[in-house]
């Protein structure tokens, strides 16, 4: 690939579109930290971390507005 193609950004109406539909897992976030410090570590279920993590990701690329870049 050459440098350009892995350097453009993503367009901003993309992003605002990423972030409205990743929205509802800001709660998924929240509710895992509550669970966090109110029930410890062992209340919280596989379901939330998925939907975190997937949330953060989403969260990643709508402020950078590019995707991660993994080592091939």
């Amino acid at each position: 690939m050459s440098k350009t193609a892995t350097s453009s950004k993503i367009p901003a109406n993309v992003r605002v579109m990423i972030g409205l539909v990743a929205s509802p897992t800001l709660l998924v976030i929240g509710m895992l930290l509550y669970t966090l410090f109110t029930q410890g570590p062992l209340g919280i279920s596989i379901s939330m971390i998925i939907f975190s993590g997937l949330g953060l990701f989403s969260y990643f690329v709508v402020f950078t507005g590019r995707l991660p870049k993994f080592k091939q």
